[in-house]
């Protein structure tokens, strides 16, 4: 019979269960940027774009004109989910798309990552699934907060939102 292979060290059993869960954490985490995923935290309705679609996303919306520096990572609810150059995740209204309208939701990504664990995703079957919520006259323009909003795809969202983010830049410079 030939000879029985060498076993590696194993490490005790909790600390052996500790490396397991954050290797499992690492590798969830890390496929979840690879992926776009939507659904809830708590009541709050999430996307949370692949992190090789971001830099689409930031073309479509005009991030270079509107938010230089900031990286859009997700939509929450009427807001985007963005990365500031400081490495805080803001959420910022999609119009007026303004730095002076951020507000800081996590301090760090790795918050981030913590809390999107908790995420309820939505499947395909979901009515609003691949929709952005808007309001068809945008209420920093004027617009009644008690009109129901519409959803639309992210192209005609995205459209949507670059014309009232330039209407909006106007009225201001105007002012």
């Amino acid at each position: 019979m030939g000879q029985r292979p060498a076993t590696a060290t194993v490490p005790n059993g909790a600390a052996h269960a500790a490396l397991w869960r954050f290797n499992r954490l690492k590798h969830c985490l890390s496929y979840d940027m690879m992926t776009q995923r939507e659904g809830w935290l708590g009541e709050e309705y999430v996307r949370i774009y692949a992190e090789a679609d971001r830099k689409r996303i930031a073309e479509l919306y005009n991030f270079p004109t509107f938010l230089p520096d900031y990286e859009p990572w997700g939509s929450w609810g009427l807001d985007a989910l963005c990365l500031g150059p400081d490495s805080r995740l803001y959420v910022v209204d999609w119009i007026p798309l303004e730095e002076s309208f951020r507000r800081e939701r996590y301090g760090s990504i790795t918050d981030f990552e913590a809390e999107i664990t908790r995420l309820f995703e939505a499947s395909s079957s979901y009515e609003h699934f691949r929709k952005e919520v808007h309001f068809a006259h945008p209420i920093v323009l004027g617009g009644d907060p008690k009109i129901a909003p519409v959803m639309l795809d992210q192209e005609t969202h995205a459209k949507a939102c670059c014309f009232f983010n330039k209407v909006y830049r106007r009225a201001k410079a105007a002012q």
